[in-house]
């Protein structure tokens, strides 16, 4: 049994590949605070001083999905990861802890692999996350021009041509992570703004009930918290829309393989909002499981 994960910013999301005939299993679990980021510095300070430190909780999330009901555990565990060094620290201990005997291999970044040549001058400065989507959107398309977007913590989108060379990328700041930055810097709008930032997902409408006709028809708002939501589809809609249009255009004559001469893929856990805010006309696929199969085309690849 092995173990793919893709460590995000948000959640850690993990695959078990199995050859019995229960399949593959998928799991998803969220970054829990670090211990000194609970707030309970009292219990904090009572574990310390009995020489036991406070454990984290991630191992916890974990154990569930790493360890069966019969205590066995992968034998691999191979991981792409674009968290920072004290976020990939704690994945590392907790896997050890749960899984001693595993053999642990952390995904890097090549110039050229599964063929993808990176346009970065340097490739360690490409997400590993990036990374994995185009060389899964180019096993999947083929010699066709692709446009990868990632639609996370962070919005990615990446241009692959037609022979498999990273043209570059543009980083967006996500839903959640632009509405957190505008609550920090304008205090007032904090009501409004916590109320989108407690919704399970972003809302596909533009809360248009609560307005009369003509504000709907205008995409207009008449409270506060439609008006941020409505901020944020027009922004984002029409930078998308407008980078994916000049992509069409200049590689238009690279392929007769899609309409337009262009793919558009999605994926990342706010997919399906960012695909509604995309103009119909361009050819765009949802493909939920795009980074981590490319996890596990990269971990097998011979390069």
């Amino acid at each position: 049994m092995n173990c793919y994960i893709d460590a995000g910013n948000s959640r850690i999301k993990g695959r078990l590949t199995r050859r019995s005939a229960e399949g593959d299993l998928s799991f998803t679990v969220d970054w829990p605070d670090a211990p000194d980021e609970s707030g309970n510095v009292d219990a904090a300070r009572s574990a310390d001083s009995l020489g036991d430190p406070p454990g984290d909780p991630l191992a916890d999330r974990l154990a569930d999905h790493l360890v069966d009901g019969r205590g066995r555990c992968p034998r691999q565990v191979v991981i792409a990861s674009v968290v920072d060094d004290a976020r990939r620290d704690r994945l590392a201990v907790a896997i050890a802890q749960l899984c001693p005997e595993a053999t642990v291999r952390w995904l890097a970044v090549p110039k050229k692999c599964c063929h993808v040549r990176v346009g970065y001058r340097d490739p360690a400065m490409l997400g590993i996350d990036r990374f994995c989507a185009l060389v899964e959107a180019r096993a999947w398309r083929g010699a066709v021009p692709v446009v990868v977007i990632n639609a996370g913590t962070a919005i990615t989108l990446d241009v692959l041509d037609a022979t498999g060379a990273h043209l570059g990328g543009v980083i967006l700041p996500g839903w959640r992570a632009s509405l957190d930055g505008l609550q920090r810097a304008a205090p007032g709008l904090a009501p409004a703004i916590g109320g989108l930032l407690a919704e399970p997902e972003p809302a596909r409408g533009g809360g248009e009930t609560a307005a009369d006709e003509v504000t709907c028809r205008l995409g207009l708002a008449k409270d506060t918290a439609t008006g941020v939501r409505l901020g944020q589809h027009w922004l984002l809609g029409a930078g998308l829309n407008q980078m994916i249009a000049l992509w069409t255009e200049r590689l238009a004559g690279d392929s007769a393989g899609e309409a337009g001469g262009l793919a558009v893929l999605i994926t990342g856990g706010d997919a399906a909002w960012l695909a509604d805010l995309i103009d119909p006309a361009f050819p765009v696929r949802e493909a939920p499981d795009l980074v981590m199969a490319g996890v596990m085309r990269l971990a097998r690849a011979r390069r």
